[in-house]
């Protein structure tokens, strides 16, 4: 495959990956909520950096990225709803102990605070990797030309949609009183434990 055709496949995945709802886009959506666009838009970014990279190994390594994470798939989301668990819980134990907004390290702090972050938790999500490596070694890319191409493709598409989305929830949160805002943080608390949930017990 030539690079530009493997470009447009990469910018496809790379926009099908980032726009599943999922625990990473619920905490995501509250960091630029809580801390505002610029935190939200460095969030966000973070996670478009672990979807560039993993992107760029699943090109590299083609069905090879997906054997060997297939080996290790039941601990690596074990690990990761741990993660998710902890988050969880730590915003909702605030929140019982203050009676306002849970604050939680994950939705909140300085952009490169958050950034780091969002670069760990989506880390150890182990279905972005494995959608990437499935994509690419469908595609049969080839050469590096095309690798590179489809990885750049992926990163581009992520970052694009976390832009908007954190700019848009940025936005809102300036316009939501601070009711609503508790309701929205314990409800998407619950359901990240409920995803944290799903993934130990799948």
């Amino acid at each position: 495959m030539s690079p530009i055709p493997a470009l447009w496949a990469g910018l496809i995945a790379g926009l099908a990956v980032a726009m599943q709802v999922g625990a990473v886009s619920l905490l995501l959506i509250e960091a630029a909520v809580v801390s505002g666009r610029r935190a939200g838009v460095a969030a966000g970014m973070g996670v478009a950096t672990v979807d560039f990279g993993f992107a760029a190994v699943a090109a590299a390594a083609s069905g090879v990225a997906g054997a060997a994470l297939a080996r290790y798939a039941p601990e690596i989301r074990v690990a990761g709803a741990l993660v998710l668990a902890v988050v969880a819980v730590y915003g909702l134990a605030t929140f019982s102990r203050e009676g306002g907004p849970p604050a939680a390290p994950a939705v909140t702090g300085a952009p490169r605070l958050l950034y780091a972050r969002f670069v760990a938790i989506t880390a150890v999500n182990p279905l972005t990797i494995a959608s990437f490596a499935a994509v690419a070694a469908a595609l049969s890319l080839g050469g590096p030309g095309a690798a590179a191409a489809f990885a750049v493709g992926a990163g581009a598409a992520s970052a694009g949609w976390h832009l908007m989305l954190t700019l848009a929830a940025g936005q809102a949160g300036r316009w939501i009183s601070p009711r609503v805002r508790r309701g929205l943080a314990i409800g998407g608390r619950l359901l990240v434990l409920a995803i944290a949930a799903h993934l130990a017990l799948r």
